[in-house]
C-alpha cells in the first residue's frame, strides 16, 4: 500500500508480506434498518494470515469486510490498518492498493487477460515493463501460463480459468491485504478444491493478509489460520484457530454451526506429510496416489473413491511413501478417543 508498509518477514517457513489489521468497535447502522447491521465489531487480525469471516446469511460478514476498503463506510469505530486510521487515507487510493477477489470476478469482457490484470498497476502508474513483467508472473503464478493465456479474453476461459484471472488480477499490484468474498463459491466442487489448493501454495509463498468471507464451514477450516464465527451483527461467538474452535466450541450456536461429523472435520486439518509414512513398496499394486501437502481427509476420499485401500505419497514427480487406510482409521480413533477423554472431564455430551 502506499499509505502502509509492506514488508516481508517469514514465519516458520511462511514468507510474510501483509500487514496487521485492527477493528476497533466498529459499527455500521443504515437509517431505514432495523438494528445494527454490525455492532460494535472488535477484532485483531494477524499480519500474513487468513481471517475466515463465516456465519448465517444475513449476518453481516461481508459488510464487516467492506468496511475495510471503505467500499461500506463504517458508521463509528476505528479501522487500523498498519497502524494507520482508514478513514485518514484517501479512500480511492486505499481501494486500489487492496487486493478485491469476488464471486462473480468482475472482468471486463473487451479486454485481454493481460489487460484485465494490468488494470491496478496501471491505475497506481507503475512502469510499463514492469507491469508487463507482473503481469506474466502473476499468471504464472495461479497456473495461466502467460504464453497461452495473455491474449485470450474472457469468455474463452472456463469459469475456474476466470476465477483464476481475478486472484491474478488482485494480486497484480503486490497489494499486503486482499479481501475474498465468496471467491470460489460460483465454480463446481471439484474445481473449487482445486482453486483452494492453489491459493493456499500460493500464500505460503506472498503471505498476504486475508480477510475472508464464506457460509461454508468446511472452506473456513480449509482456508483460515484463524475463524471468526458470527452471529448476527457481526457479534462474535468465537474467533479461533480450527483446530480450538473443532475440539472446543464456545456454545450450542457454534456447536450447531459447525454441524455434524466433527472427528472428520478434523482430518481436513492435518497433514500427510505430517504423518509417518509407510515405505512406497507397501502401496504395489496401487495405481493411486496423493500430494504430501494434502489433508488426510482428502487422503481418505481418495481411497474411497478409487477403491483403494493404500496410496503413493507424491513430492513432485517422486514417491516419498505410502499411507494405508488404516493409518487413517487409527488416527479417527486416537481424535474420537481425546474427545470422549474431554468430554467425561467436563461433563459435556458430544455427537
Amino acid at each position: 500500500m502506499s499509505e502502509t508498509t509492506n514488508t516481508t518477514a517469514k514465519s516458520g517457513d511462511r514468507q510474510i508480506g501483509g500487514v496487521p489489521i485492527y477493528l476497533d468497535d466498529v459499527c455500521k447502522t443504515y437509517p431505514s434498518g432495523k438494528g445494527a447491521a454490525v455492532e460494535n465489531l472488535t477484532m485483531d487480525i494477524p499480519a500474513g494470515e487468513i481471517v475466515v469471516l463465516v456465519g448465517p446469511s444475513g449476518c453481516g460478514k461481508t459488510t464487516s469486510m467492506r468496511m475495510i476498503n471503505r467500499l461500506i463506510e463504517p458508521t463509528s469505530g476505528k479501522i487500523m490498518i498498519d497502524g494507520k486510521d482508514a478513514m485518514s487515507l484517501d479512500d480511492v487510493k486505499l481501494r486500489r492498493t487492496i487486493g478485491y477477489v469476488i464471486q462473480q470476478i468482475g472482468l471486463f469482457p473487451h479486454l485481454s487477460i493481460a489487460q484485465n490484470v494490468a488494470l491496478v498497476p496501471k491505475m497506481l502508474k507503475m512502469d510499463k515493463k514492469h507491469i508487463e513483467s507482473k503481469v506474466d508472473e502473476m499468471l504464472d503464478v495461479v497456473g495461466l501460463p502467460p504464453e497461452e493465456y495473455r491474449d485470450r479474453y474472457p469468455r474463452q476461459l472456463s469459469g475456474g480459468q476466470q476465477q483464476r484471472v481475478g486472484v491474478a488480477r488482485a494480486l497484480a499490484a503486490d497489494p499486503p491485504v486482499m479481501l475474498m468474498d465468496e471467491p470460489f463459491g460460483a465454480v463446481d466442487p471439484i474445481t473449487r478444491a482445486k482453486l483452494q489448493d492453489q491459493f493456499l501454495e500460493v500464500q505460503k509463498t506472498l503471505g498476504k493478509t486475508i480477510v475472508f468471507v464464506t457460509h461454508d464451514f468446511d472452506e473456513a477450516i480449509k482456508m483460515g489460520d484463524r475463524i471468526a464465527v458470527l452471529r448476527a451483527g457481526s457479534k462474535i461467538a468465537q474467533y479461533g484457530t480450527p483446530q480450538e474452535i473443532l475440539t472446543h466450541p464456545a456454545d450450542d450456536f457454534v456447536s450447531g454451526f459447525i454441524g455434524s461429523g466433527v472427528t472428520f472435520k478434523r482430518l481436513n486439518l492435518e497433514r500427510i506429510q505430517d504423518v509417518d509414512l509407510r515405505p512406497v513398496a507397501d502401496a504395489d499394486g496401487s495405481d493411486s496416489t496423493v500430494r504430501s501437502t494434502a489433508s488426510l481427509n482428502a487422503a481418505l476420499d481418495t481411497m474411497l473413491g478409487e477403491g483403494n485401500d493404500a496410496l503413493r505419497v507424491m513430492e513432485g514427480d517422486k514417491a516419498i511413501g505410502s499411507i494405508h487406510l488404516s493409518d487413517v482409521m487409527k488416527r479417527v480413533k486416537e481424535m474420537r478417543d481425546d474427545r470422549d477423554r474431554a468430554a467425561k472431564a467436563t461433563g459435556s455430551v458430544h455427537e
